[in-house]
């Protein structure tokens, strides 16, 4: 999880671990015109529930039943189950902005579902991804020095991921779905990192980030 991240009160949502966060990271890049929301593996909302106050309608995809259930305490709709099953109860909505934080890693197929979405994505409408960099030197080490990877219960290597992910698969598929990159920010939790990144000029945040966040637009309707 990122410094960025704000654990909710364990008063509020119990044992819930990493579904109780609030990613401040990405909601900086939600428009502040946004009005009909998707997010994709929306947790607790307790992220979501910030969209709602500003007038927001944030509709959430969650598998796990006690998340879901708080997720909608907090005014989130939230349809739940396996997002990939979920298409019939997203049919005929329309979205201005897609969220998907820390979640397709998880996913069999990350492309298919985004593209079901983006099609369902309004014209001028904003993709916001939130991935594992696995081009983190602490990967890179593990596969280059020692040879083997140590999977954790969190982070870059959770034993749970399913996909490799990288800022530059993140805009391969936006470049096939002819979404615009229109930012990328680089996640480090560590000041070394940041200034390290700082002295090289971005360059070193490839290999420090152990997030990374990925914008897209759709193309605007033209007059």
């Amino acid at each position: 999880m990122t410094a960025t991240a704000t654990p909710q009160s364990s008063l509020e949502t119990p044992n819930l671990g990493y579904f109780g966060w609030l990613r401040h990271d990405v909601l900086a890049h939600v428009p502040q015109n946004a009005r009909h929301v998707l997010s994709v593996g929306c947790a607790s909302g307790l992220t979501e529930a910030e969209l709602v106050k500003r007038g927001a309608t944030v509709v959430g995809l969650e598998m796990d039943p006690t998340a879901a259930r708080i997720a909608r305490d907090r005014g989130i709709i939230v349809h739940e189950g396996d997002a990939q099953s979920l298409g019939d109860a997203l049919q005929g909505q329309r979205f201005d902005c897609l969220i998907y934080a820390d979640i397709l890693e998880h996913l069999s197929d990350p492309f298919s579902l985004l593209q079901q979405h983006v099609t369902q994505l309004l014209p001028g409408g904003t993709v916001i991804i939130s991935v594992p960099n696995f081009r983190h030197a602490l990967v890179l080490w593990q596969l280059l020095v020692r040879g083997y990877i140590n999977y954790t219960d969190a982070g870059i290597l959770d034993k749970t991921h399913l996909r490799i992910t990288t800022r530059r698969m993140v805009q391969k598929w936006f470049d096939e779905l002819d979404l615009t990159t229109s930012a990328v920010d680089y996640r480090m939790s560590q000041r070394r990192e940041r200034a390290i990144a700082r002295l090289t000029l971005g360059l070193a945040s490839e290999f420090l980030a152990r997030q990374v966040i990925v914008v897209g637009k759709k193309q605007a309707l033209t007059q």
